[in-house]
């Protein structure tokens, strides 16, 4: 009976020894369930927290790099306009003028209306000469500078490829108003064409053998070549303009303007090539000027999701335009 009683006691004490230990593991679970729960959460918070910092900060930066492409094409545009302006304002003034004086003059020969001072074609050409030698003075000195202009204003930002960063070193373009003497360029021969294959004209000067191309599609090489006609045919109409401003008359450049077939080069030939040069620039020019404005046309809003546009940018859907310094 006493093994039975002894054998009886030991579950209740072994009962009694696991029951507090085993509140005290429960206890402990629950405290790390519920602070494992709170980790989560907190880590779940601080995850939400990092992607959302990273989602408004890419779309600040992205407002901002809108604004300033906004401005870019503002000034760009203004700046174009302005060297539009500007250039086709000045060549056409100055080839009217020319024009106005080398067909006075022709109109004047037949009968000898050039020797009466009171006929009306010998009153307007000397009226206008004076107009005439100042605009010439003017574009002489300026028109290397407004040649640039076109190239700065007008070519290089209608380029979508050219990142301004990346040609921060001074380029010499090759062609200029010496080079064009030297090579004989004819102004005749070599006008205006935007035709596939027919937009580049090779020159070589005899003097050094090189070898460079008028490009049509360059605003600077359009002005320079009207300035280089411009120039040959004032040099070549010595006679009339001494004519016009009742100067004496060289014999020689007379008889130089007075020759039939000068007459039909001055007064028809050279005359309409310029026209056609002009309007071979304006046209030009209004196509760059409508260039800029596609360059910095909106995307649309498929192109300002993370990630879209990088990955669109690859296929030229999404491409961005340079807002960089050439320093970084």
């Amino acid at each position: 009976m006493a093994s039975v009683g002894t054998t009886a006691s030991t579950p209740e004490r072994v009962g009694a020894s696991r029951g507090p230990w085993q509140s005290v593991k429960n206890s402990m679970k629950r405290v790390f369930a519920a602070t494992e729960a709170e980790v989560s959460y907190v880590k779940g918070l601080t995850l939400f927290g990092v992607i959302s910092t990273l989602v408004v900060a890419y779309f600040q930066n992205l407002s901002a790099y809108h604004d300033r492409v906004a401005t870019l094409a503002k000034d760009d545009m203004a700046a174009a306009t302005q060297t539009f302006t500007e250039a086709s304002g000045s060549l056409s003034a100055a080839l009217a003028l020319q024009r106005r004086l080398i067909s006075d003059f022709y109109a004047a020969i037949p009968g000898d209306v050039y020797k009466n001072d009171a006929a009306y074609l010998t009153k307007d050409a000397r009226a206008i000469y004076k107009d005439y030698t100042d605009i010439y003075s003017s574009l002489h000195q300026n028109y290397n500078l407004l040649a640039r202009k076109a190239e700065i204003y007008l070519d290089w930002p209608s380029d979508p490829k050219r990142d301004p960063a990346a040609n921060a070193s001074p380029q010499i373009d090759p062609i200029n108003m010496s080079f064009l003497g030297a090579a004989n360029f004819d102004c005749e021969k070599f006008m205006p064409n935007f035709e596939g294959g027919k937009t580049t004209i090779p020159l070589t000067d005899p003097d050094t053998g090189r070898t460079y191309s008028i490009d049509w599609h360059s605003a600077l090489h359009n002005v320079l070549t009207i300035q280089y006609c411009f120039d040959v045919t004032h040099l070549s109409i010595g006679g009339i303009l001494q004519w016009a401003s009742q100067s004496s008359i060289d014999p020689r450049q007379w008889d130089y303007v007075t020759k039939s077939d000068h007459a039909e080069l001055f007064d028809k030939i050279r005359a309409t090539n310029q026209v056609l040069r002009l309007n071979a620039f304006v046209s030009l020019a209004m196509s760059e000027i409508e260039r800029i404005r596609v360059k910095y046309r909106p995307n649309g809003f498929i192109c300002s999701l993370p990630g879209v546009s990088e990955a669109l940018s690859l296929f030229d859907r999404c491409t961005a335009v340079e807002t960089k310094s050439p320093l970084g």
